[in-house]
């Protein structure tokens, strides 16, 4: 009883780690919202994001889409769980180049605190 417990807590666990990811594809379908490089490595890139982000909004998501890139997003809280600003950062020559989706009514805030750390 233990092991099918701890299977169905796996899978529901899976399942809502999926939903986060895929529920940002519709930003990426978009128009960036801006873009930027950083000086910074990835990983302290991203670091540096989402301790500007969190002030701004508490909940606030650590990614790894694909190999090589990683994402901070911030869900909208409401039913359908949809980021409403997204950052998806890339290793570059001189550090990390990243490109910001997201909802024009709330992402300017987010747009500023991503560039302070470039």
């Amino acid at each position: 009883m233990k092991k099918i417990t701890a299977i169905l807590f796996a899978a529901v666990g899976a399942s809502l780690l999926g939903g986060c990811v895929s529920t940002d594809d519709a930003l990426l379908k978009t128009v960036p919202y801006g873009s930027g490089t950083s000086r910074y490595a990835p990983y302290d890139f991203i670091r540096c994001v989402k301790e500007k982000w969190t002030p701004i909004a508490p909940r606030v998501r650590e990614y790894s889409p694909s190999s090589d890139t990683l994402a901070v997003s911030v869900p909208s809280g409401g039913p359908t769980s949809q980021s409403v600003v997204l950052v998806i950062a890339q290793a570059s020559a001189g550090g990390t180049g990243y490109t910001i989706y997201g909802d024009i009514a709330a992402a300017g805030r987010y747009v500023t605190a991503t560039h302070t750390c470039d």
